[in-house]
């Protein structure tokens, strides 16, 4: 959910690069068919229809069951405890990406030296509080992105390999129209009403990706990255053509979004067009193909 600003070239680096690394960690995995079980016990593992609403409608009542915690932490000024709990989810959250994707390279790589505990252990809570660092306590703007897009394009990834295809497939679909009405309807809207202006975006440090005078939230990045992991799992041999249009028409989306939403309240939903340029006709490719 960006805020107003003029629109800088270097504003598509962090959409670039979530798509980017998403795709090359996923790659890395689906070529040596690393199997990756289901994220959660109440998601359904059938690749069918109904399993895909039945699996998107779980994830959204976690979105919106997360974002009205913290619409309430922040409406009641519950600002020190809002603080410790993201802070909180955010390392968690690295830390189990972090311990996973070490683990499934060193299982898949044969690197059996990052397995023992004398390695596995410090390297991941190393790295864990290297990102959340960045993340969450960095000054710098180069750092704090390369924390967040690191763990944003990691979530996304494994999202989009861990659920059945059908799943993946909906899930940016129905976000795009669940991020639409909460912008503009919702809780979304009234949360960046109140968060306008630097000490806004710094309470929310973590949850979204400040440049200058812009943010990008999270969850926007997250589905980029689920998005172009998604194609790698599943374009086969044209993939690369194939990833190459979603990069482009997500960008060209994230760009119309800035140019032609953002005027109106000063804030916008940064899914809808993404998702529509470019995951939408990507889709109706890989059904063709």
């Amino acid at each position: 959910m960006p805020n107003e600003a003029d629109f800088k070239p270097y504003f598509i680096i962090p959409p670039l690069a979530s798509m980017l690394m998403g795709a090359l960690v996923t790659f890395g995995l689906t070529t040596k068919h690393a199997y990756i079980p289901t994220p959660s016990p109440v998601i359904s593992s059938s690749n069918t229809v109904s399993a895909g609403f039945y699996n998107t409608m779980v994830i959204l009542l976690m979105a919106l069951v997360g974002l009205v915690v913290v619409y309430l932490l922040i409406r009641y000024a519950k600002f020190r405890a809002f603080a410790v709990f993201k802070d909180a989810m955010i390392l968690f959250l690295i830390y189990t990406l972090v311990t996973f994707y070490i683990y499934e390279y060193a299982t898949y790589y044969n690197i059996y030296p990052l397995l023992l505990v004398v390695t596995f252990y410090p390297l991941s809570i190393g790295l864990t509080a290297l990102l959340g660092y960045f993340s969450l306590y960095s000054n710098s703007q180069v750092l704090r992105g390369v924390g967040i897009v690191s763990y944003s394009a990691m979530a996304g990834s494994l999202l989009a390999t861990s659920l059945p295809p059908v799943t993946a497939a909906m899930v940016p679909i129905f976000l795009a129209v669940y991020d639409a009405f909460m912008v503009y309807k919702g809780l979304l809207g009234r949360l960046a009403e109140s968060m306008k202006g630097t000490v806004g975006r710094s309470l929310l440090r973590g949850l979204v990706l400040d440049l200058r005078d812009t943010a990008i939230g999270v969850g926007d990045l997250v589905v980029y990255s689920l998005m172009s992991s998604f194609v790698v799992s599943l374009a086969g041999e044209a993939m690369v053509m194939i990833l190459i249009i979603l990069v482009l028409g997500v960008l060209l989306g994230f760009y119309v979004t800035y140019r032609l939403l953002l005027p109106f309240r000063g804030y916008a939903p940064a899914l809808p067009l993404p998702v529509l340029l470019g995951f939408v006709p990507v889709i109706i490719l890989l059904h063709a193909v």
